[in-house]
């Protein structure tokens, strides 16, 4: 099953030509900024680059190594922007050094290909999940008091109840059937979640809505939820919206081959979507994102390779983190700060204390 990586603003065409001529003029491995380039002065570290393949959870985990590696390690660090392409062959070359997230199932046979020739070295999960799923506000099952709603479905659980229910999530151009709002246009999960909702018996009772844009998914549902009216949409974490309001993901049968196989087959139109079995109705898989090096890292700056393999972000914090990010309208750099202010236990427990000491130095 293809599954949706989160993205935020997408790197252009423009930025992947830009990138190949950085790259190339840097030279990769060996040119004057690295340990024995012609321009390296002796005992000086070598810059260490980090791929920017353009999302929101990947800005903010760069600016978090990046802040580490320069005030704990002494490195200094460039942030490269460019497209995942460009990215599979950079960090193959050794153009760059660092991607701190690889969405596996997206890139799986490049993935694995570099990973058994040695190409990378996968040093583990950057955050502990990453999901997706349909989901409602927490409102609609508990209530909210402060806000005076009433709990109107407080036995909805799964999406199985979801048949119960669909008066709950009107439909305005439908009266008399529910809506859940897809994920976007074009996007692959828009044409999985159609096989779900036939796989699980509600094509009859919900139509799908499906926005034009990230931004007008969110707009919807941050417009509905700050008017505490029910809804029923798709969506996935880390996210800031996911950070910012209280939603709870429906549960769903587990993942299986079996049910990803039939899922895959209608998503080939090898079936009709309308001719899915019930076998088509599980939870999307959990999603492994990791931080990936090129191999020479290991050797150039293991310390550095010891602090990436440890730092791995409860992701309840990175979604509350991207909330702040969005909230406040700031950089990654300061949602960097942000997060080192508020979860020291965190990024404390991935370094030594000598290192941890220079971080705090360099906040203040």
């Amino acid at each position: 099953m293809t599954l949706v990586r989160p993205t935020g603003r997408a790197a252009g065409a423009a930025i992947g030509l830009l990138t190949l001529v950085l790259l190339t003029g840097c030279g990769g491995p060996g040119s004057a900024d690295r340990p024995g380039g012609s321009g390296a002065r002796e005992g000086a570290k070598g810059v260490i680059r980090l791929a920017d393949v353009q999302w929101e959870s990947l800005w903010i985990n760069n600016a978090i190594a990046r802040f580490i590696i320069e005030k704990g390690y002494g490195y200094p660090v460039e942030t490269v922007e460019m497209t995942t392409p460009i990215m599979q062959q950079a960090i193959v070359k050794g153009d760059i050094d660092v991607v701190m997230e690889v969405w596996t199932s997206n890139v799986a046979d490049w993935y694995h290909q570099a990973l058994d020739e040695g190409a990378i070295v996968d040093l583990g999960l950057v955050m502990d999940r990453a999901s997706q799923g349909w989901y409602v506000p927490a409102y609609v099952v508990k209530g909210d008091p402060d806000r005076g709603i009433e709990p109107l479905a407080p036995d909805l659980k799964s999406v199985a109840d979801l048949r119960r229910y669909a008066h709950l999530f009107p439909d305005p151009e439908e009266p008399g059937k529910g809506l859940l709002i897809n994920c976007i246009t074009g996007w692959e999960c828009a044409k999985v979640n159609r096989i779900k909702l036939h796989a699980y018996g509600l094509a009859d009772l919900y139509n799908v809505q499906e926005p034009g844009a990230s931004a007008a998914m969110d707009a919807a549902i941050a417009g509905a939820y700050r008017q505490g009216k029910p809804f029923l949409t798709y969506y996935w974490e880390p996210t800031w919206l996911v950070g910012t309001f209280d939603l709870i993901r429906l549960e769903e049968p587990p993942s299986t081959p079996e049910c990803r196989a039939e899922i895959e087959r209608a998503q080939r139109g090898e079936i009709a979507i309308e001719e899915v079995s019930p076998a088509a109705g599980c939870a999307y898989p959990e999603e492994r994102v990791v931080k990936v090096i090129h191999p020479g890292l290991q050797d150039r700056a293991p310390e550095v390779v010891a602090f990436l393999e440890r730092m791995t972000l409860p992701t309840d914090i990175l979604n509350k983190v991207a909330a702040y990010m969005e909230q406040e309208e700031a950089s990654a750099e300061e949602a960097a700060r942000y997060f080192f202010v508020n979860y020291p236990e965190v990024w404390r427990s991935w370094v030594p204390a000598e290192v941890a000491e220079k971080v705090e130095q360099a906040l203040e």
